[in-house]
């Protein structure tokens, strides 16, 4: 299933009922996080904020259902897609090829002895029973019976 920017622009005059099927569509996609879609959708607000109802609302019609944990994680992916702060680490990567790129200086390793003093741990007195110790007995032997 394809999704395009006008497509997605028309969902926000859609109902809750229609709104939410389109969202699990979306969430079953899989898109990657910058995937134009999820732009458009990040730029737009209000309809950021209907999608996120429409998800919450996904959430609790798949309870019991089957496949409710794969629901679950396609869903839960969409929410962290929706959020500005998907779009964060795309310039981290990019600085971890930099790094990886420049060759690392070299730096002496210093060996400092650490000593780790363990503790057992206290055993706390065991609280007194309320409940008198009892004594079963086999069927039909008396407490006078030894043998």
């Amino acid at each position: 299933m394809t999704f395009d920017a006008e497509t997605v622009a028309a969902w926000t005059d859609l109902p809750a009922a229609e709104l939410r099927i389109q969202a699990q569509r979306l969430a079953s996609a899989r898109l990657p996080v910058d995937h134009p879609v999820w732009r458009y959708i990040r730029k737009d607000p209000a309809l950021a904020a209907k999608l996120r109802g429409a998800l919450s609302g996904l959430l609790t019609t798949i309870k019991g259902s089957r496949d409710e944990h794969m629901h679950r994680i396609w869903i839960n992916a969409a929410r962290t897609a929706l959020s500005d702060k998907a779009v964060a680490p795309a310039p981290a990567k990019e600085k971890t090829r930099e790094k990886a790129k420049a060759p690392a200086p070299r730096v002496e390793a210093q060996v400092v002895e650490q000593r780790v003093v363990e503790q057992p741990p206290a055993e706390q007195p065991k609280a007194a029973s309320s409940v008198a110790p009892m004594l079963f007995q086999q069927p039909g032997k008396t407490s006078g019976d030894l043998s």
